[in-house]
This record gives structure tokens, C-alpha cells and sequence, in this order.
């Protein structure tokens, strides 16, 4: 869900604007603990943003709908800027072999608009960039798993729209997972990396073209099927012209339905101006 940041950018980088809107501050987190009832594996999973060390066995599948709302809003000056976002994900996972998978992302964006002053300035709506994952799980050492996570955003959105970067980008990510209490308590650590291309020179000289991120997430079991998850990350940020880093908290809930279904809802709060204002998580996964 990330994504619209970039989206929302690129259209007024298509546009020539020569202001770049930054995000106001909201410091809010809700901390979810408890002590734990069961002794049962610890996946992190939706609807944090923070990866796992995990893969999924083979000739298993898990698919993912993530939805999310979002949105923004800037005061400076006498100008009032609102943006509001509604998307949504398919994620497909499986097993190609021992520690080994393979994802599939495809996004679309039902909605996303932006107001200046009240008056409707952007919207638009339709498919984005799909991400193509490998996840390898290539070390355990002293009980944390080791994962490497290279990933490739493959321009199918809509430029003209802002729905696409128009280049294929590359990425990756190294995540750490320990679990403690068989599987009582969880820790995850991810830090990541992507190079962007940029189609104008224009956007070229606005834009980073290698950008870092580096996030935390913890989970503790409440009970049998509930699962209370937090999560912080941190970001560079796109903009040349902004130093400050994008800083998100997260908290939120899985409930495990059964062994094929999850549901899981979380609130992300932005912590830095680049980051947005609150979104709103929600979502479920579906094992085969």
C-alpha cells in the first residue's frame, strides 16, 4: 500500500509541479501485549508490513487479498491539500522447493483522489506495477532464521494515469526471524533496498534512485486462533529535495478462522511528514 506515495508523487512530476507536497505528523501507536496461552508457530503475516523468515512448502499455496485505506492531508500557507486513497492486493505464494517460494503481486487502486483547497485536483483509478518475489531461506544460526528476498516491479500499471513507474525496477530485502517460547513470542527484522529508473530527466533530477528501509515487527499470541502484531519502520525518502525519513507504527490483529483461513485488521499511523497520515488494514489469507 506504500505504493500510492510513489503514485501520487509521479503524477505531479508528469506535471511539471514545482512543489512537493510533504505529509503532516501524527504520532500515534496502539501496543497490543499480553501473556500467552498456546505454544504454536509464530508466521508473521498480513497485516504487517514487515516480512518473515518463513517460506511456504511445497506444492502449498497461500493467497492473500490486502485492502487498505489512506490518506493525507497538508496545511500550509492558506493552501489545503487532501488526498484519500482506497486499494487493494492479490498476493499468490507458493513452494518451489525446500525453503524456497515464489509470490506474485498484483495491485489495483479503486480510488485515489486529491483536493486542493476542496476542489478535486486528481483521481484516478486501475491496475499497478505487479512485483514478482523469490524468497530463499538460506541459514539458521543459533535459532534465527535467515531469509533473502529479491524482488522485481514489473511495469504493467498505467503511466499516463501515475499508475506506473513506466521502468522495471529491482529490489531486495534480508529479513531475520526469531521465535522464542516455541513459537510463544516472535521478532522480525527486515532491511531493504531498491534502485529505481525514472523515465524524464525531469524526474530523474528530482528523485533518489536508490532508496533504503529498514523495519521491526513483534508477535504475541493472545489466544489460540488471535495473534496481536506490532511493527515500525523507517524509509528513505523519494524527494531529493527532503532528508527526512518515512516513519510508520503499526498494530493490528490476526485471527486464524481455521487452517485455510486467516482475517487479520491493523492501523498504521505516519510518525515523519513523508509518510501518510493513517491508513487503515484490513484483509484475509487463504491456505491450500
Amino acid at each position: 500500500m506504500l505504493a500510492w506515495k510513489r503514485r501520487t508523487r509521479l503524477r505531479h512530476e508528469q506535471d511539471s509541479a514545482p512543489t512537493h507536497i510533504r505529509l503532516s505528523h501524527i504520532l500515534a501507536s496502539l501496543i497490543l501485549g499480553s501473556q500467552l496461552a498456546f505454544a504454536l508457530p509464530a508466521v508473521a503475516a498480513p497485516p504487517l508490513i514487515t516480512d518473515d523468515a518463513g517460506t511456504v512448502d511445497v506444492g502449498k499455496v497461500e493467497i492473500e487479498l490486502n485492502n487498505s485505506y489512506a490518506r493525507d492531508s497538508e496545511n500550509e500557507n492558506g493552501f489545503r491539500l487532501r488526498r484519500e486513497l482506497f486499494d487493494s492486493e492479490l498476493k499468490i505464494t507458493t513452494g518451489l522447493y525446500k525453503n524456497l517460494g515464489i509470490s506474485l503481486i498484483a495491485p489495483y487502486t479503486f480510488s485515489e483522489r486529491a483536493r486542493e483547497n476542496g476542489v478535486l485536483s486528481d483521481d484516478a483509478n486501475g491496475f499497478g506495477d505487479m512485483t514478482l518475489e523469490l524468497k530463499y531461506c538460506f541459514l539458521e544460526l543459533s535459532g534465527i532464521n535467515f531469509t533473502i528476498k529479491p524482488t522485481v516491479l514489473i511495469p504493467t500499471g498505467k503511466y499516463s494515469a501515475g499508475l506506473s513507474g513506466g521502468r522495471w525496477q529491482f529490489g531486495g530485502s534480508l529479513i531475520a526471524t526469531r521465535e522464542f517460547q516455541d513459537g510463544k513470542y516472535a521478532l522480525h527484522a527486515n532491511l531493504g533496498y531498491e534502485h529505481h529508473d525514472y523515465r524524464t530527466d525531469e524526474m530523474k533530477e528530482d528523485n533518489r534512485r536508490d532508496l533504503w528501509s529498514g523495519s521491526l515487527a513483534a508477535e504475541v499470541r493472545l489466544l489460540k486462533e488471535l495473534i496481536a502484531v506490532v511493527d515500525f519502520g523507517l524509509a528513505t525518502s523519494k524527494d531529493k529535495s527532503s532528508d527526512e525519513l518515512s516513519a510508520y507504527a503499526l498494530s493490528g490483529l490476526r485471527y486464524e478462522v481455521n487452517e485455510h483461513l486467516d482475517l487479520d485488521v491493523g492501523v498504521k499511523v505516519g510518525l515523519t511528514r513523508p509518510e501518510d497520515d493513517l491508513a487503515i488494514l484490513y484483509g484475509l489469507v487463504l491456505k491450500f
